[in-house]
């Protein structure tokens, strides 16, 4: 019962000051434990919890606070604690209402994900898409909720494991191995960046068909289409009871800006080559007139709805790169990610130079070449006579855009018996190709002022 005090006296000598812990690891103003921070539960003796300390619920806020950091820092995700769904364009930048509504499935899918994390999510596309800013979403919304989460880039998974094996480690291999294997939520970044070597590809099929048969929640991002993936690991990613498969057709944007191009591209230095600045040749007549008009009339069409392939034949200076150009800068105004690049451009990607950081900046861009939606491959007359290494990388660029149906321009000065024979059969002999050849003299575009462009 209360102590009463009567009206008028002083409670000071009368009252104890109440209990104040300011160095325990509760609140000081805490009613309950007065700034411990613990309590021991009044239980009889016996009882499993008599004399165990238990936290006090001043504490639990700052538990939670801690906990959450904790799987912030276990799920390595760190540097990814910006992307959020919050902060990403659910229907992306393009103009295109297709390209918009892939990004839009994949925002639904992944949130939903997040929600209700169950079985797999696979997401697809090309570089700068948004497929790593919705994983990290999903990551960062399932910590936010207490759920534990393990965010690994593929290369730094292998990585993880290797380190497992070196003298000294602070986990075994077969620690971290089942680490991976038993994350109640697994998020692999970036599938088919990772060296394919043997091991590699060995332990990633052991990891995910682990995963695959104990129905533990993935989420996988990649820019490889299934039929590159390892036939093991494809099998896996295409059960569609289990995956839920999502391709996001969009341009590279990050935080909102959009990025039309690549950085290996060169469109800006053409982009003054339009079809206004096309220079028609009315002084050509006959069968040189006619030929020139529909190749300027078709590349006209082409750059409003591209589809197949598009190439464009002629000596040098008859105006075929401007051309090409004015059909690149009509797509990267539509909203079309494009990228225009010479051979020689292109072949330097394929060259090694010792330094992975570079060589790494080389295959993505060789990449992006490869999967973007719109590519100019420009005087690939210059493939004539490189040796065969540099022939056959190109050839693979060549043949999968060419097998996937990406609308592609291309401009040669090569005669016909002077290409590889595997190019010119795609390209002479193919109803996904039309053909055009301007026969003309040197062209340089319309002049402004005295100084005349260059095409």
């Amino acid at each position: 019962m209360p102590l009463e005090v009567p009206e008028g006296i002083d409670p000071g000598p009368l009252l104890p000051a109440p209990l104040r812990y300011t160095d325990g690891a509760g609140d000081p103003d805490c009613p309950f434990c007065h700034g411990l921070g613990y309590l021991r539960e009044d239980v009889p003796p016996g009882h499993m919890n008599f004399g165990k300390l238990a936290p006090c619920v001043c504490q639990l806020e700052h538990m939670a606070a801690e906990h959450a950091d904790q799987l912030r820092r276990d799920s390595h995700i760190e540097q990814l604690a910006a992307k959020t769904f919050e902060n990403f364009l659910p229907e992306g930048v393009s103009p295109d209402p297709g390209v918009r509504g892939t990004v839009r499935r994949a925002y639904e899918n992944s949130k939903a994900f997040a929600a209700n994390p169950e079985k797999w999510l696979l997401l697809g596309g090309t570089y700068g898409c948004g497929k790593t800013h919705l994983a990290a979403a999903i990551a960062n919304e399932c910590v936010a909720a207490g759920r534990a989460v393990l965010f690994l880039n593929v290369p730094d998974l292998l990585d993880r494991l290797r380190a497992g094996f070196a003298p000294g480690a602070d986990d075994s291999y077969a620690d971290r191995f089942a680490e991976i294997c038993n994350a109640p939520i697994l998020i692999l970044d970036d599938l088919g960046t990772e060296s394919p070597t043997p091991w590699a590809v060995e332990k990633l099929y052991q990891i995910l068909n682990y995963r695959y048969n104990a129905k533990l929640p993935t989420v996988i991002t990649t820019n490889r289409e299934l039929k590159d993936i390892e036939p093991r690991v494809a099998s896996r990613l295409s059960d569609a009871e289990i995956v839920v498969n999502l391709y996001l057709r969009a341009p590279d944007f990050r935080a909102g800006h959009i990025n039309l191009t690549s950085e290996v591209s060169t469109l800006a230095v053409h982009s003054h080559q339009t079809f206004e600045s096309f220079d028609p040749r009315n002084d050509l007549a006959g069968e040189a007139r006619q030929l020139f008009q529909k190749a300027i009339q078709a590349a006209r069409e082409y750059a409003g709805q591209p589809e197949g392939w598009m190439v464009l034949t002629g000596d040098y200076g008859s105006g075929k790169t401007h051309l090409a150009a004015a059909i690149a800068n009509e797509r990267a105004k539509s909203g079309q990610p494009v990228i225009f690049i010479s051979y020689q451009d292109l072949s330097d990607l394929f060259r090694t130079s010792g330094q992975r950081d570079q060589d790494d900046r080389n295959a993505r861009l060789a990449q992006q070449v490869k999967t973007t939606d719109f590519v100019v491959l420009d005087d690939i007359s210059s493939l004539v006579g490189t040796a065969g290494y540099f022939r056959e990388k190109f050839f693979q660029v060549f043949n999968y855009r060419f097998d996937a149906q990406l609308p592609t321009v291309l401009t040669t000065a090569a005669a016909d018996k002077e290409l590889d024979p595997r190019i010119k059969s795609r390209i002479f002999h193919s109803d996904l190709c039309q053909v055009h050849v301007l026969k003309v003299g040197p062209y340089r575009g319309k002049r402004v002022g005295r100084a005349a462009r260059k095409s």
